[in-house]
């Protein structure tokens, strides 16, 4: 088991730092690249999603991604403190979009096998994303 804590500020500018950090440690994974990339996308669109939605204009607001490698799948948990969401308003994108926004959770389920929301804290919003790695 591998495991690693990422901890940035509910700013954009902190996204390069994300991606960095988790690039090095998906570097001594045996995900695909394909999957490592699609990785840095998934994480980038929930820390976005947290910035956006749950901090909206506070950028001084915690995100904690904590990262789990294990022998048969990798966990990523995304967890802010700010606004709860409300899981009854995310709805099903419709394809082809109209607007730029809205595909994040159409992407995250997409690239992930597994999506969860724990609204369950005091504050905040928890998302864990698992993937499964590929039997040979």
């Amino acid at each position: 088991m591998r495991q690693k804590t990422i901890t940035i500020k509910s700013n954009p500018k902190w996204l390069k730092t994300v991606r960095k950090k988790l690039r090095s440690f998906l570097a001594k994974s045996d995900f695909s690249k394909k999957d490592r990339w699609q990785f840095l996308l998934a994480v980038g669109e929930a820390c976005t999603n947290s910035i956006c939605h749950s901090y909206g204009k506070n950028r001084s607001g915690l995100i904690r991604i904590q990262i789990t490698e294990l022998k048969d799948k990798i966990v990523f948990k995304i967890r802010d403190y700010g606004e709860k969401i409300s899981l009854k308003k995310v709805k099903v994108p419709k394809l082809p979009p109209r607007k730029p926004h809205g595909l994040g959770i159409y992407f995250l389920k997409t690239i992930m096998d597994e999506l969860k929301y724990n609204t369950t804290h005091q504050k905040g919003n928890e998302l864990t994303l698992v993937k499964y790695k590929e039997r040979a």
